[in-house]
């Protein structure tokens, strides 16, 4: 699962998968990317809760792509809230931000 993230336009977008055009279409130069797994969970937890990613309305921190890939879409999904909840905290604009299945 991929899902984008946007500050300056608040809103998470799920792409369930990873073919999907829309994905490239958001990607840029030195675009922020953080892999999520079973493995670094603990990890990539712990660096959005610290605050290792900011967001600002600025082209190099104005989005962010989670990659995420865990034993099944309902993990997944809710790791895309508990990260919401989690962002909400520094981010406002991110606390009710819609998040939206693009479908793919």
């Amino acid at each position: 699962m991929m899902v984008y993230i946007n500050y300056p336009d608040a809103h998470f977008t799920i792409h369930r998968h990873q073919d999907c055009s829309e994905i490239q279409k958001h990607r840029k130069p030195g675009q922020r990317v953080v892999a999520v797994r079973l493995a670094n969970l603990t990890q990539v937890l712990s660096e959005f809760i610290s605050g290792k990613y900011a967001f600002a309305s600025n082209p190099a921190l104005n989005d962010l792509w989670l990659d995420i890939s865990l034993d099944t879409p309902e993990q997944e999904e809710g790791l895309v809230h508990v990260i919401q909840a989690i962002l909400a905290l520094r981010h406002r604009p991110l606390a009710h931000a819609p998040v939206n299945d693009h479908g793919c």
